[in-house]
């Protein structure tokens, strides 16, 4: 019997052996192609919720309570950016803040239904008129990854320009969730002096 010849067991597990390592290798390639692809898959699916007013689907591809936190505090950000300095008259400037907020509740929850989140995709929201796109298309988006489980997607014009608002998409297990927006900071509304 020639020693560098395999034995009968040997030489059947040899194949499986090498069977199982790419099954690994082609599941984990699977694996990484699902997360590096999960923000946009979840854009497309919003956009496509949005367009069929499927609230229940906005919900799972949503994490509506930051989402709602964020845009308020994006609003009110944007808000208090606009008034006008009082010069010191600090009861003016709260009850400016105290009416803003009111008004911010409402806008809020109508920022989150179906029309809303619609129109947020599609940059015809924000803080200066983004000239979005049409009803039915969804811009391009540029994603910028901070770690593994956070995407921030900046929407990207006809003409080349980045969207003046960037939506916050966060990895929730395997699936990815549109979690906050933000304003881009060479965007924003700046106080008046």
């Amino acid at each position: 019997m020639n020693a560098a010849a395999p034995t009968t067991g040997e030489a059947r597990r040899l194949p499986w052996g090498r069977i199982g390592a790419v099954a690994m290798l082609l599941a984990l390639a699977a694996l990484v192609v699902v997360v590096l692809r999960g923000p946009q898959n979840t854009l497309d699916a919003l956009d496509q919720a949005a367009a069929r007013r499927d609230g229940a689907e906005l919900a799972r591809r949503a994490d509506l309570p930051a989402l709602k936190q964020s845009l308020g505090r994006v609003l009110l950000q944007q808000v208090g950016g606009a008034l006008p300095d009082d010069k010191g008259d600090n009861r003016k400037m709260l009850s400016q803040f105290i009416i803003a907020g009111a008004l911010i509740g409402p806008l809020v929850d109508t920022l989150v239904t179906p029309e809303g989140i619609g129109a947020l995709l599609r940059g015809q929201i924000a803080a200066r008129a983004a000239g979005g796109t049409a009803a039915g298309q969804l811009p391009a988006y540029k994603q910028s990854w901070e770690g593994l489980s956070t995407v921030r997607a900046t929407a990207i014009s006809a003409d080349g320009d980045p969207g003046p608002l960037v939506l916050v998409l966060r990895r929730d297990g395997l699936t990815w969730k549109l979690a906050g927006v933000e304003v881009r900071e060479d965007t924003a509304i700046r106080p008046v002096k």
